[in-house]
């Protein structure tokens, strides 16, 4: 295929030399934008059936969200996910199942088609069942979503499955055309101290390995409430249960990184990159310091709301 011959030289895989030397590979990432442009622009210009995917728009997804709110995905019972291999680096043995998700648009100026948002997911079957924030689908009306895998395939997004609003996940489906996809697999709950990597595309630069600590395990929280607030919120008996748990890191991430996979040593999922919060100066008394952001804090999704959206039975 015409994207996977181009993107060969655009991700070049690592390669173990005589003395186990290690390539890093050469991302080109203005390469990536234009074949995820033009791979899902063929897509949705395709009119011929049987071969046509129909690519969901913002309305159909934001219709789709409502009703897959609460829902679980049944798992498919598939090979055995990417594992870590003697020689491998954990970058290696994960790519093929991150992700990059993404919408493109027509404007009122011209025919062509542009590129809308973009952020990161990963796979959580081989059939296709594609895992990204909820937020990630709130573009407009008219935009067409996609997915990319590492390898340059572009797959149209036909439905949202699942969806967790307040947890800021969701399941979705992709055509996969018949293709069996790498997957990867959900690890057990790390704790605090625990090392994690994130694989994911900040600011358009696909592809970024960034590595921290699970910093801690806490209840949603609303932000734009003063500390104490938060706190009496927090505590009261109606949401004490109901709120998802999240988890902060240090792993670096920023916009376009939504949905990036949080990754233990072994490769395992034990999260996903879901947004940021900036701890700012505030007044005391009569006093003002402004030290501008004194502290960023990295919420991800829970491996305990990602397991939510998964039928037990499965």
């Amino acid at each position: 295929m015409l994207l996977t011959a181009c993107l060969a030289s655009v991700i070049t895989p690592h390669r173990v030399t005589a003395a186990a030397v290690l390539t890093p590979p050469v991302v080109d990432d203005a390469a990536l934008a234009r074949s995820f442009v033009s791979g899902l622009a063929a897509i949705v210009d395709q009119s011929e059936p049987p071969t046509r995917s129909v690519t969901i728009t913002g309305q159909v997804a934001a219709n789709q969200l409502a009703a897959a709110e609460g829902r679980r995905v049944r798992l498919p019972l598939s090979p055995t996910p990417c594992a870590l291999q003697p020689e491998q680096t954990l970058y290696d043995a994960v790519l093929p199942a991150v992700v990059v998700v993404g919408s493109i648009y027509k404007c009122n100026s011209c025919s062509d088609w542009h590129m809308g948002g973009m952020a990161s997911g990963w796979l959580l079957a081989d059939n296709g069942l594609v895992v990204t924030n909820h937020h990630v689908f709130s573009e407009d009306g008219s935009h067409r979503f996609g997915v990319m895998t590492a390898d340059g395939e572009v797959f149209a997004i036909t439905a949202i499955l699942a969806a967790d609003e307040d947890g800021d996940a969701v399941i979705t489906q992709i055509d996969t055309r018949g293709r069996q996809l790498p997957s990867l697999a959900i690890g057990q709950r790390p704790a605090c101290g625990d090392a994690v990597s994130v694989i994911s595309h900040p600011a358009g630069r696909f592809y970024s390995l960034t590595k921290g600590t699970v910093s801690r395990y806490h209840r949603q929280q609303d932000e734009s409430a003063t500390p104490s607030a938060r706190g009496t919120a927090l505590l009261t008996a109606d949401n004490q249960n109901k709120a998802p748990i999240w988890m902060s890191v240090t792993a670096d991430f920023a916009v376009g990184s939504s949905g990036g996979p949080v990754f233990n040593a072994n490769g395992e999922v034990v999260g996903m990159v879901s947004r940021t919060f900036a701890s700012q100066a505030r007044r005391n008394h009569r006093r003002y310091s402004n030290f501008g952001t004194q502290m960023v804090f990295k919420d991800c999704v829970s491996r305990d709301t990602l397991l939510r959206l998964i039928d037990p039975a499965g």
